[in-house]
């Protein structure tokens, strides 16, 4: 071995002492007397050793570099390996350290960042599933009589992994179909485009929070607080939202049909091009509402407070407005909409009905036949 090293060195010796000058010399030096010419040769050979040992420390950089690559990704490896087995742990703090953590690393290393908000999603949904309140082989369980129980809030790590989850932003996809999230605190948080589907969130705080495009079909909301949340493109289809405050929410385009929207505070709330098909609104507070371009096919809107809303281009086949409140509401461009609906709702001299039916509001106001709608002046 030795000799071959020594063998080798003598013939990059040679190469960049002799042989390169030479022929990089050749050329200028036949013009050249004796002494310029040797002068010329160790020019050409200093600057021959020079870029030699530029390209020497450029390949003593690379090799660096790529060491400290290779090094910094067996760490990382390592810091994962670690982190999601404290996430195993029977100790609180250890699985709080696991999740504040994997935080570190999906910071440090952003093509990690997927993964991880895979294993923390994996780890809120094994730590609270909601199957677990599913009752079994079809039977109803009756709530016990007194007070209503609070809302529970969710465990410290679990919490931890949420606001984790939420801060990563919209490149990451959370995955938390069926998971008991009661109680969770997530204002101001992120779940854009994430599997949400059959999700308990009853009480929980979403206020702020943006759930562009996510899944949320059969999720339990119900009394939940989503102002000015976003929502926008959302699916919601048989979702439960009894009680929920909404107000200022954005659920522009959103699928909501078949969903429970009795008793929604709902004032300004976008609802622009979402579809209601089925849905039912009784009592909802949605004053103000815009709700242009809506499907509003064969939804309940008994009771419900539409003042000021706008529901200009709304389709509303056989909606049930019987109570509604339309007083200053803009239907000017409504369709399927009929006389008999109007007779049960109510109206006012600001309403706008469609060119057809705005004699309506003059005879509306001179009735007083019980059951018919009613004109406020």
């Amino acid at each position: 071995m030795f000799v071959v090293v020594c063998g080798a060195a003598t013939g990059v010796a040679y190469l960049l002492l002799q042989w390169l000058p030479h022929q990089l010399a050749d050329a200028e030096a036949k013009q050249l007397k004796p002494v310029e010419r040797l002068s010329h040769l160790n020019n050409v050979r200093g600057m021959v050793l020079q870029t030699a040992a530029g390209l020497a420390v450029l390949g003593g950089l690379v090799y660096t570099a790529r060491g400290y690559v290779l090094s910094r990704q067996g760490q990382i490896t390592d810091r994962y390996a670690g982190a999601v087995s404290q996430l195993s742990s029977e100790h609180l703090d250890a699985r709080l350290g696991g999740v504040f953590a994997l935080q570190r690393l999906a910071g440090d290393s952003r093509q990690d960042a997927a993964s991880i908000a895979q294993v923390l999603s994996s780890f809120v949904v094994r730590r609270r599933p909601a199957r677990d309140l599913t009752p079994s082989h079809g039977v109803t369980v009756l709530a016990a009589p007194g007070p209503p129980t609070p809302t529970p809030r969710l465990e410290p790590d679990v919490q931890a992994a949420l606001d984790v989850l939420g801060a990563m932003g919209p490149a990451t996809r959370v995955e938390l179909a069926e998971a008991d999230l009661r109680g969770a605190e997530c204002l101001g948080l992120s779940f854009e485009r994430a599997d949400m589907r059959r999700c308990l969130l009853r009480g929980s705080d979403l206020r702020r929070a943006s759930l562009r495009e996510s899944e949320l079909d059969g999720t339990d909301l119900r009394g939940a607080r989503l102002e000015g949340a976003n929502l926008a493109g959302a699916r919601l289809i048989r979702a439960d939202l009894r009680g929920a405050e909404i107000r200022e929410a954005v659920f522009t385009d959103c699928s909501l049909s078949s969903a429970r929207l009795e008793e929604v505070w709902a004032s300004s709330v976008s609802l622009r091009g979402a579809d209601l098909f089925s849905a039912r609104l009784d009592g909802a507070r949605l004053d103000g509402a815009d709700l242009r371009d809506a499907t509003l096919i064969n939804a309940r809107l008994v009771r419900a407070d539409l003042t000021g809303a706008n529901l200009s281009g709304a389709d509303l086949h056989g909606a049930d407005l019987a109570g509604t409140v339309l007083v200053a509401a803009d239907l000017s461009n409504a369709r399927s909409l009929t006389v008999e609906q109007l007779n049960s709702a109510v109206l006012g001299q600001l309403t706008r009905l469609p060119a057809a039916l705005s004699h309506l509001l003059n005879e509306l106001s001179r009735t007083d036949h019980p059951g018919t709608g009613i004109g406020i002046t």
